[in-house]
């Protein structure tokens, strides 16, 4: 099991329009299937009815990726301020919007089971951000009889959300690649295929909160996850 960190300098600048485009082109070419198909007036009421829940969680999803590029481009403090969090209550707050992209994946997410936690210093709304991108991340990789797992955990007054894939095995050479484009040469692939954009947002999104993300391999996939410090004070949930 390897494992790699990145400081704010592995992320400087911001990404390429070449790069937002590769990642908007996915979702925008799906929606003007779904839209053509809609159009052509053949598809049954439950194929209807179908479509156009794709259509919605699509055309969200690429919304979404705007917003949070244009927050990047303006990561003020003031806008984005921090305060006691429940890690517990972000991974929660996710569980309505996750599982209609999950269901359209074919896959399977299991949430944290913890109780109680402590508090992180964290913006709601960026960490909602980081951890969601990490999830997205995952669907797109994870084998489809294996669930993603998303865990919350604390060690030495850090508490860190992990959110674990069962994807395609990376090689040793591909993960030295992997890290030495993210230490060279400031990119952010996370696989061959992938342009890292969820990545790298989560990494700017980590570094506004003073926070780090990181990825451990494993011989069957990869976790990303997010190191917040703790703010000492007990949650109940």
């Amino acid at each position: 099991m390897s494992r790699g960190n990145w400081s704010e300098q592995d992320f400087a600048g911001l990404p390429s329009l070449s790069v937002a485009a590769h990642e908007l082109k996915s979702p925008i070419t799906l929606m003007r299937q779904l839209a053509l198909a809609l159009q052509g007036g053949t598809l049954s009421v439950a194929e209807t009815q179908e479509y156009s829940a794709r259509l919605v969680l699509m055309a969200d999803k690429s919304l979404t990726l705007a917003r949070d590029l244009s927050q990047v481009a303006n990561l003020q403090p003031a806008l984005f301020p921090l305060e006691p969090t429940n890690p517990l209550a972000i991974c929660r707050s996710l569980h309505s919007s996750v599982s209609p992209m999950a269901k359209l994946y074919g896959r399977e997410v299991i949430w944290p089971k913890n109780r109680t936690v402590e508090l992180v210093s964290a913006n709601g709304r960026l960490l909602r951000s980081v951890v969601s991108n990490f999830i997205d991340n995952a669907l797109k990789y994870s084998q489809d009889d294996l669930p993603i797992r998303v865990g919350v955990t604390r060690r030495r007054g850090v508490v860190r959300i992990g959110v674990r894939d069962f994807g395609p095995r990376i090689t040793q050479r591909e993960y030295r690649r992997l890290t030495d484009e993210m230490e060279r040469l400031k990119t952010v692939k996370t696989r061959p295929e992938s342009s890292g954009l969820g990545v790298y947002i989560a990494a700017q999104f980590a570094r506004a909160m003073g926070a780090r993300i990181g990825l451990i391999r494993h011989r069957d996939g990869v976790t990303f996850y997010i190191d917040l410090a703790a703010s000492g004070q007990l949650s109940l949930l």
